[in-house]
């Protein structure tokens, strides 16, 4: 593995992209905060520097660049993390060794894009169903190369065949979730539909989702859940509306692959699908990290506005902003937005959008109407309101206790009765889920000591014109005297970077990082250089002025040593300033 791979991934990502899709940073002076992915806390004490290319908690001491971040946070070895940022980035790594990189699931899937787009094409020019469904469906020729749509065709094993020519095994294959095994030998999962890619917020192809063309079967057909794909976790172009969730801060979710892109081509790009109705925690996390707002457009049946109102409430409890977009009868979002005057009606739709509880208020007012229906409205409405904190319901407590005819009197005790209910099933069925979170690190290096190892890697110059024993000696922690030391002697910072990725050594950018922090406080007030050298001289006086006094204290001192005591004595009386 060649340093330079890591130079040109670094010189086309920026860390506040990288970082950002795994959690909501705002702005803050020249950098950027959020809170830490890697210990539970309330207030952000996680902070990421795009001048430095860096990030650092205060909080835990976690530390590092882009690459370390998707280490840690992927659970990846320095080689997966490096594959996966070399494909967002667009980088072709080097060859080590003489071998090609090592292929990985992610490189199956990728080659069976290629195979169904080549058959889409292959379809358009010679008219095939697919291309007539698409059509039908008034999906331009360009979008089909832009959201990578694909064809699977009839055949059983026309993927298959092409794997084994590229050199895949079954294994590969099936685990990728494109095979099946069956008696007389392996067969493609997707026949005769059209393709969706599903790619995760980091841009990695994870899933395919297949859509009947003509003909008998399941309407759709996705990949399976397994080592690459979960469907709790995905959300459809989730990459692709990242960018526009972020500035328009806002979120559109969406059923189906034909609605959301749909939504892209009217201008909303800020529109993901679901793949689903059953709205999961993990992700209502995803788009928390993008936005606090999202707007729910489903179906305008009976089905879609209950999965809407149970996803409502699944996405209340992570912190969002939730309002339910209602579309007029017998319309879906890409019925609606086909019609001439479509994109104002829409956009008139999410202006008129409600919140949680006055949508689940609005949708079950007839069956409050109805007496054999009335108990099990207020059942649900009660349990649905009942998860929300009293902050979020407050606001909504007349209009509910007027929809369900009570008084506040009354009502009080139906919630909180809910409440313990609710609070008694979590305790009999805990989820489980929780990723372990660090402590505050116990290996963390004295931050003064590690800006001058931070400078060292920013600064060329005050590397070529350092003196090595002179920079060393100001340095008390071996792991930042063997940092500083190879900083000095070796041909780039990214040759060092990439020796510690590779063999785990998360340190030298975990203080490196820290460091960084601490130099951009001194240079608020002037060149961070001069005056951290200033400070790190003045400790060394302080610990051989120490050192000296302890041996006077015991009479053995000889005149030069007493000499020196009071030489220093003088220089930090002079220098007006002691260590930190």
């Amino acid at each position: 593995m060649s340093s330079d791979d890591v130079r040109r991934i670094k010189e086309r990502l920026d860390i506040v992209d990288v970082i950002g899709d795994y959690i909501r940073l705002k702005r803050s002076g020249g950098g950027f905060v959020g809170l830490c992915p890697f210990h539970d806390e309330k207030t952000p004490s996680f902070s990421v520097s795009p001048s430095r290319q860096t990030y650092h908690c205060f909080g835990c001491g976690q530390g590092g660049d882009l690459f370390s971040f998707v280490m840690q946070r992927e659970n990846l070895s320095f080689r997966e993390a490096l594959e996966l940022l070399a494909r967002r980035a667009g980088v072709e790594l080097s060859r080590d060794g003489g071998r090609q990189r090592e292929r990985n699931l992610y490189d199956v899937m990728e080659k069976a894009c290629s195979f169904y787009r080549s058959e889409l094409e292959r379809e358009g020019r010679e008219g095939g169903r697919a291309a007539a469904y698409l059509d039908r469906r008034e999906i331009p020729r360009e979008a089909w190369r832009d959201f990578e749509l694909g064809f699977a065709p009839k055949g059983w094993d026309g993927l298959w065949k092409r794997l084994t020519a590229e050199g895949f095994s079954f294994r590969e294959a099936f685990d990728a979730g494109l095979v099946l095994e069956g008696r007389t030998g392996p067969y493609d999962r997707f026949r005769e539909r059209v393709i969706f890619p599903v790619r995760d917020i980091s841009g990695r192809l994870q899933a395919f989702g297949g859509r009947l063309v003509e003909g008998d079967g399941a309407k759709y057909v996705n990949s399976p859940e397994g080592v690459l794909y979960s469907k709790r976790r995905s959300l459809y172009l989730i990459g692709r509306a990242k960018e526009a969730a972020r500035s328009r801060d806002r979120l559109i979710l969406v059923e189906g692959y034909m609605d959301a892109i749909r939504l892209h081509l009217a201008g909303f790009e800020e529109a993901v699908a679901s793949l689903g109705t059953s709205l999961t925690e993990e992700q209502a996390a995803l788009i928390r990290r993008l936005t606090d707002l999202c707007y729910i457009c489903y179906d305008s049946d009976a089905a879609g506005q209950d999965a809407a109102v149970r996803g409502m409430y699944v996405l209340r409890k992570a912190g969002l902003d939730v309002r339910v977009v209602e579309l007029p009868a017998g319309k879906d979002p890409d019925a609606l937005l086909s019609m001439p005057d479509g994109e104002r009606l829409f956009a008139r739709a999410l202006e008129s959008a409600r919140p949680l509880v006055l949508h689940h208020l609005h949708i079950r007012r007839e069956m409050l109407r109805t007496p054999e229906k009335r108990r099990r409205a207020s059942e649900e409405i009660i349990s649905g309101v009942a998860s929300l904190s009293p902050v979020d319901l407050s606001p909504y407590l007349p209009a509910v206790e007027a929809a369900l005819g009570v008084m506040r009197h009354e009502f009080i005790p139906l919630l909180e009765e809910e409440r313990r209910r609710q609070s008694s099933r979590r305790d009999a069925h805990p989820s489980g889920n929780e990723p372990e979170r660090p402590g505050p690190a116990q290996d963390a290096a004295d931050v003064v000591e590690a800006a001058l190892c931070a400078l060292l890697w920013r600064d060329a110059s005050l590397r070529r014109t350092a003196d090595p024993v002179g920079i060393v000696s100001l340095l008390t922690d071996p792991r930042l005297q063997t940092l500083a030391s190879a900083l000095l002697t070796a041909s780039s910072p990214a040759e060092l970077e990439a020796g510690w990725l590779e063999t785990g050594d998360s340190f030298p950018m975990r203080a490196i990082a820290a460091g960084g922090d601490y130099c951009e406080e001194l240079g608020r007030a002037s060149d961070p250089g001069p005056v951290l050298m200033e400070i790190l001289s003045t400790r060394c006086l302080r610990r051989e002025y120490d050192e000296l006094k302890v041996i006077l204290s015991r009479g053995e001192a000889s005149d030069a040593q007493l000499l020196r005591f009071q030489e220093l004595a003088r220089q930090l009386k002079r220098g007006g300033r002691t260590a930190p």
